[in-house]
């Protein structure tokens, strides 16, 4: 089969949506497949509606063994206007043009003709899901739809519904598959009417030999000990700030130990890095911007303990890549976090925006070392069980290979 795969990032950039679909399109030659893997020109998410930051070159390249092949993001004169105007009258609009949505049309182009592909796998941003759904419409062939959905804490919803106001609920009613990261996100599918026997809870994994090769970088990095490691695209909805603000309290208080926040610092949360960067004890306040991801294990394995407090990954990667060097973790009630973690017993999880819970089970981890290694102990055993990406992308392709009358 010919499998087409939709992203609105992709290699060299590293995120938990870019990872898996690169995952899952390069483990296709494992079950005799071909993949493409079709992106945007965007680095920065700014670029997908100011037309400021990074991107990329609009060209083809392969990598292990999948093409990659990149469209422009244009931004248009008063672009709020139309996407006000759009969302009313277009298609698809109440959640296709919500910000950040791109404007891609030359990627719009590319698929109004039939490009011989047997199943399209559309993920994360509701515009892609869109031209998923329509390609596989038109050209009958099978659609997996994978949102990625991120709304929120299981008993306590973001009000960002917005991503799923249009046509997303019956593009996901009509796909052939739909892929959750999570219970959670599967009880949400179900309640849009999504026959519970076309969703597949699958996650996400890591690559153990990735993982494997790394060095201690506290000292090039001047890391004084005991460090605590939040690694992600730092802003509010992914508990950056809240991190930031339990770990001045927890200087406050006495304790002492480097914060290391490892990922970009997105606008929202400049203004409280700012603040706490003023007040933090000399040295204790480490920000590295974009992590590469042969740099990934390097910095986890400096760590004593990773902190996750997000409500807006809906799994949750750098867990596991945590866990398998056995370190203790703190997520948030939100996402797959809850199926992952078994609070107390191989990590501890604190409702968003909970500072001083939050500062609390820090406090606990780094008082209790002994406590930390049990948890990772435990957490590595999960991983290395169920979750590299070959168990996890050998589950997507047995049951691909199930769906009837999907392939042409």
């Amino acid at each position: 089969m010919r499998i087409l795969h939709l992203v609105h990032r992709a290699w060299p950039y590293h995120g938990g949506a870019e990872r898996y679909v690169l995952e899952h399109a390069a483990a296709a030659s494992r079950w005799g497949h071909e993949s493409t893997i079709l992106a945007t020109d965007a680095w920065d998410m700014s670029w997908m509606v100011r037309g400021k930051g990074s991107h990329l070159e609009r060209d083809e390249i392969v990598w292990r063994g999948v093409p990659i092949r990149r469209f422009a993001v244009r931004h248009p004169p008063m672009q709020s206007l139309l996407r006000a105007v759009l969302r009313r009258l277009a298609p698809g609009g109440p959640d296709r043009y919500f910000y950040p949505n791109p404007f891609v049309p030359s990627l719009q182009r590319f698929l109004r003709r039939d490009r011989g592909f047997d199943f399209v796998h559309a993920n994360a941003m509701p515009f892609l899901l869109y031209m998923g759904w329509r390609y596989a419409r038109k050209f009958g062939c099978g659609l997996v739809s994978v949102p990625h959905a991120n709304v929120g804490e299981r008993f306590r919803r973001t009000s960002e519904i917005r991503y799923f106001a249009g046509e997303q609920p019956r593009i996901l009613r009509e796909s052939s598959l739909v892929i959750a990261q999570s219970d959670f996100e599967a009880g949400l599918f179900r309640s849009m009417g999504v026959p519970p026997e076309r969703i597949l809870v699958l996650g996400s994994g890591i690559d153990p030999s990735e993982l494997s090769e790394r060095t201690d970088r506290r000292q090039s990095m001047g890391l004084v000990p005991p460090v605590v490691l939040g690694m992600t695209a730092h802003c509010v909805q992914k508990g950056s700030t809240d991190l930031l603000r339990a770990a001045l309290r927890l200087w406050e208080e006495g304790e002492e130990f480097t914060l290391v926040l490892a990922g970009p610092i997105l606008p929202d949360a400049e203004a409280v890095l700012a603040e706490v960067g003023c007040e933090a004890p000399p040295g204790r306040l480490v920000v590295t911007g974009y992590v590469r991801q042969e740099e990934r294990a390097s910095i986890i394995a400096s760590a004593d303990l990773v902190a996750l407090p997000s409500r807006l990954d809906c799994f949750g990667i750098i867990l596991l890549e945590a866990w398998f060097m056995r370190k203790p973790v703190i997520g948030c009630w939100s996402g797959a976090m809850p199926d992952l973690i078994s609070d107390g017993e191989n990590g501890f999880l604190v409702p968003f925006g909970d500072g001083p819970t939050l500062a609390h089970r820090i406090k606990i981890l780094l008082g209790n070392p002994e406590m930390g290694k049990e948890m990772g102990e435990s957490g590595s055993r999960l991983v290395r069980g169920d979750y590299t990406w070959d168990k996890r992308t050998d589950i997507f392709y047995s049951r691909l290979a199930c769906l009837e009358g999907g392939a042409r």
